[in-house]
């Protein structure tokens, strides 16, 4: 079954699936800069346009504003499966509050990238009241399906090395050789042969990206939130009718990535995640909240909340703008 086939159901989808990337410096990649559609639309840098005063801004409009906040994370956070740029959690916080919230959320970031962005764009601002991170499942997900290395995974790194070798080697045709006699003979990697997670090796990653955050909060006096992304088995929800037709065309879809995000959603992983999250937020001082916890107290939980296993609707947006609103 074809993911497309879910369009007739959240038919904003279309535009997030035709979203690309542009190179970055330090990060590796951003999202697609000047992007123009009905329901997605990012600056001239990348950034998702910002509700602000009755208009759509870009980020660029806020460096002379006396206080913001940043909202960071990754796509969860730019806000895919919202039907608009007025409709993503930065956009809502604005609207509800007579403060500034920036949408600082990053198609495919790995907790890393979000810091590296951070770390680029945070002295353009006056001041930043908040710094709240809303993330957790790309670090899994790359922590499942790449073996670990002393430089970290990110999104992509498959393809950046393909194409590294080939212009290295572009002109020898030992190597072309070898290249098409190795496609020939292994065997297509399925997302049943992803089994284990390496939970020490997260546990380390956020032990040091955690201190970062923490120090760097200190020295630039902002708070620091850090709130574990929702996903629907975590937050044990009945599912909707819409959701569960929506799930039926992901499940039966040979998408990779659904595939593996079915596999991680499993109780088991997220208790173990949730530990090693939550006790490096004690360590390092820092204000950490499970969103699937909250949801679950929700009185809308059985609602239609999701457009997949890790993205919202514009109400599951909604409801995080609130349980944030509650926190800070």
């Amino acid at each position: 079954m074809n993911i497309q086939q879910r369009y007739k159901y959240v038919p904003q989808m279309k535009f997030y699936d035709q979203i690309t990337c542009d190179y970055k410096p330090f990060v590796m990649f951003f999202n697609k800069s000047n992007f123009i559609s009905n329901i997605i639309n990012t600056d001239d840098l990348g950034f998702r346009y910002n509700y602000h005063e009755g208009l759509l801004k870009k980020v660029s409009d806020f460096y002379k504003y006396d206080e913001v906040s940043l909202i960071i994370g990754g796509s969860s956070v730019f806000g895919f499966g919202s039907t608009s740029d007025n409709n993503t959690i930065s956009s809502v916080l604005t609207k509800n509050t007579n403060e500034i919230f920036l949408n600082f959320g990053a198609t495919a970031f790995n907790s890393k990238q979000e810091l590296i962005l951070f770390l680029n764009f945070f002295q353009k601002f006056k001041k930043i009241k908040n710094v709240i991170i809303i993330s957790g499942m790309n670090d899994l997900y790359l922590n499942l399906v790449n073996k670990q290395d002393a430089w970290g995974d990110f999104f992509f790194k498959k393809e950046y090395n393909e194409i590294h070798e080939y212009h290295k080697n572009k002109n020898n045709l030992k190597l072309k050789l070898k290249r098409l006699l190795s496609k020939l003979l292994n065997k297509k990697k399925r997302p049943s042969d992803y089994k284990y997670i390496n939970f020490d090796n997260l546990d380390l990653n956020f032990k040091n990206l955690f201190n970062l955050w923490s120090t760097l909060s200190k020295n630039y006096n902002f708070n620091l939130y850090y709130y574990l992304q929702p996903l629907p088995s975590w937050t044990q929800k009945n599912l909707s009718d819409l959701e569960i037709n929506i799930f039926e065309i992901l499940d039966r879809s040979n998408d990779f990535a659904h595939q593996i995000l079915k596999e991680i959603s499993l109780i088991d992983n997220y208790e173990k995640y949730k530990s090693i999250l939550q006790k490096n937020s004690q360590n390092n001082e820092i204000n950490f909240l499970d969103l699937n916890i909250e949801f679950k107290k929700l009185n809308e939980i059985n609602e239609t909340l999701f457009v997949d296993r890790v993205h919202l609707t514009d109400l599951g947006y909604e409801k995080i703008s609130d349980i944030i609103l509650n926190r800070i």
